[in-house]
């Protein structure tokens, strides 16, 4: 059985072109390491974290913390900047009530539309087993 991972992973649509472009960014921004991502779509998600749905992982960004707490949409995102230096200031601001009220409101319409908006991409998911999926 596949190990728990030790450190928050964002869960994303890998064949999202929108969240692949999104993912880029945050290997770059992510200068501590403090993050690991996989695809909705790689086998082990379930085994891995049971408490997740398949099928609102279909239409929102998850972030999974190794306690098992788990953020969805705008709020994965305003933890992931918190946890960033170069974003803390944009985690800072996405947390004040009316700001974080509209990116709420904004993220599903976002998230129904992001094949349209960004386009599919390949799913990149290596054959072996693995916890989670990295930039190279």
């Amino acid at each position: 059985m596949n190990r728990r991972p030790d450190k928050p992973v964002v869960i994303y649509d890998g064949t999202c072109g929108i969240c692949a472009g999104n993912l880029k960014w945050l290997y770059r921004l992510d200068t501590l390491k403090r993050f690991d991502a996989m695809p909705y779509q790689a086998q082990e998600l379930l085994a891995l974290f049971p408490h997740l749905r398949l099928e609102e992982c279909q239409t929102t960004m998850h972030l999974v913390f190794p306690d098992g707490r788990t953020y969805t949409g705008t709020d994965a995102f305003r933890k992931i900047f918190l946890r960033m230096p170069l974003m803390f200031i944009v985690g800072l601001l996405m947390s004040i009530p009316p700001i974080r009220w509209v990116l709420r409101k904004l993220y599903p319409l976002l998230a129904r539309n992001r094949y349209r908006l960004g386009g599919k991409c390949e799913l990149a998911v290596p054959d072996h087993q693995t916890t989670t999926v990295r930039k190279p």
